[in-house]
């Protein structure tokens, strides 16, 4: 029997029948704040960083919308996912503040195209698994960000709305928040409790990935208890999934040097909204899907690979242009880019994030060239990219 399941969202805080799917996601931002306030304030600003914007308003939705093109460049997907936003004054002080707090409103198990028979799936990647909306009058994602930062609160971060992930001394780039909390929303998170306890008994697919390396357990077949003393476990829960550990080879913090699994957040005590579904804070380079806010970050990086582990499969990589096929016009933009006459991230080279299609870091004359190579049937276009990010 399939079953769909309605969720709330958790938050980052500071300071502290299957078919192969070869779309890129679509992600539309759905504006959910009233005339005048949050994503509508009219507030006039000057253009920074990148954003044309000349309102404040228009500055954050701008932001939003380019930082869910991040994820929409990397994930495959035939059925749009809708992010419903909004700018609300959340808890913020002198010292601390929630940034933001997303997560799938819906959750959905043993559904056609469904992986893992009696697993939840959240809700945007069900319906790539399952070809069509679960929950057609429900949006995907629900996403509030705090209209209090460089307004009404105390605290002296205030946001940055440029594109550039250059934010000025200790301003807060708006951009990698909603980049993390997207991947939040898009299944970076697991439903157990902090007691250990499954969503109505059943596993997530999240979940299935994670591991006790000192009981070398993985989560799924482990007491409710067990689960529980795992989740404070500092160090010792691991992410286990085939990609992530194939891909994570870069980290020197964070990563056991034998197996390859990456340390999952699990400080003690319990931190709701923070806890297991982070990347521990000691991964070395920072994360993005690290529970604080470290900087600037508009790379996912592995996060990227963890939702290849949860069911999104592979990205479409090679498709800088957006139109939805690898060919000599992505080639043509690379190359121009390569050579200094194509700005990066502006259309039509709008996903540059797909651009490294040799894996090697850069994106170049030999990307154009593999891209080229495929177009004409030389070579496969099945690419497997390394996201890249604009300089």
């Amino acid at each position: 029997m399939r079953s769909t399941l309605r969720l709330s969202a958790a938050a980052w805080l500071v300071a502290l029948g299957l078919a192969l799917d070869t779309r890129a996601a679509t992600i539309t931002v759905v504006n959910m704040d009233g005339a005048g306030e949050g994503f509508n304030d009219p507030t006039p600003v000057a253009p920074v960083g990148g954003n044309p914007g000349t309102t404040l308003g228009a500055q954050r939705l701008n932001a939003f919308q380019a930082a869910a093109n991040v994820w929409g460049g990397l994930l495959l997907s035939g059925v749009t996912i809708f992010v419903d936003a909004s700018m609300d004054p959340l808890t913020c002080s002198s010292t601390r503040a929630v940034l933001g707090h997303a997560g799938p409103t819906t959750v959905h198990r043993d559904f056609t195209g469904a992986l893992v028979a009696g697993t939840w799936y959240p809700q945007a990647l069900a319906n790539k698994l399952h070809g069509s909306d679960l929950a057609a009058a429900i949006d995907d994602i629900s996403a509030a960000f705090n209209s209090a930062i460089g307004t009404t609160c105390s605290l002296p971060n205030v946001w940055y709305y440029g594109l550039d992930a250059s934010p000025p001394g200790t301003d807060i780039d708006f951009f990698t928040v909603v980049l993390h909390e997207i991947g939040h929303g898009l299944g970076f998170l697991t439903f157990v409790d902090s007691s250990g306890v499954k969503l109505m008994g059943f596993d997530d697919t999240f979940e299935l990935n994670l591991e006790d390396h000192s009981l070398a357990l993985l989560w799924p077949p482990m007491t409710d208890g067990q689960r529980a003393a795992s989740s404070i476990d500092t160090g010792d829960l691991h992410w286990v999934g085939a990609a992530v550990v194939a891909n994570s080879g870069f980290l020197t913090a964070g990563r056991d040097p034998i197996s390859g699994h990456v340390q999952m957040f699990a400080p003690n005590p319990f931190q709701p909204g923070s806890s297991v579904s982070h990347w521990d804070t000691a991964l070395f380079p920072d994360q993005l899907m690290e529970p604080i806010y470290t900087g600037p970050n508009h790379n996912p990086s592995i996060a990227r690979d963890l939702m290849t582990d949860i069911g999104w499969g592979a990205a479409p990589c090679g498709d800088v242009s957006g139109d939805r096929v690898v060919n000599i016009g992505d080639a043509l933009l690379v190359a121009q880019f390569d050579v200094g006459i194509r700005p990066c991230g502006v259309a039509p080279f709008s996903h540059p994030e797909v651009c490294d299609v040799n894996g090697d870091g850069a994106c170049n004359i030999g990307d154009a060239l593999r891209m080229a190579q495929c177009d004409v049937g030389l070579i496969s276009c099945a690419f497997t990219c390394r996201p890249f990010t604009c300089p």
